[in-house]
């Protein structure tokens, strides 16, 4: 399944990362696994420095936390929206249910991958992404 969706990642040109995780234990592993997807991963520490770095070019798949300061998730996923109402989003969270959520799936999120983070369960969700993309 992994070499499966390291070579429809290879196939897409440009293919591009802006992950957002304010939770250094979390956030470094996942870059170093999302590194061995594609070469071309933004990681970030909130939804406002994420939202600078959007606005500044364009990612093939938005992956970011829900809780976060200064902006979280759904927030960051309704800015990203009113830019590009098509962009992938993926949230990443602990919360199965509250607010946040609630307010993710309303802006548009497009996958929701729980934590504890499996990493069959964001293979299988990263291979949904790149097959989306044309």
């Amino acid at each position: 399944m992994l070499e499966d969706l390291l070579n429809s990642i290879k196939e897409k040109k440009n293919f591009s990362i802006l992950f957002v995780e304010d939770e250094v234990m979390i956030r470094k592993p996942m870059q170093n696994m999302m590194q061995r997807l594609c070469n071309e991963i933004v990681s970030v520490c909130d939804g406002v420095e994420a939202l600078e770095i959007y606005n500044k070019r364009p990612f093939s798949v938005v992956i970011t936390d829900l809780q976060m300061p200064n902006m979280n998730g759904a927030e960051l996923c309704k800015n990203i929206r009113k830019i590009n109402p098509e962009q992938l989003i993926v949230i990443i969270t602990a919360y199965r249910d509250g607010q946040e959520i609630k307010q993710a799936q309303q802006y548009g999120v497009d996958y929701i991958i729980e934590k504890p983070l499996s990493i069959a369960s964001f293979i299988e969700v990263m291979k949904k992404v790149v097959d989306r993309i044309n």
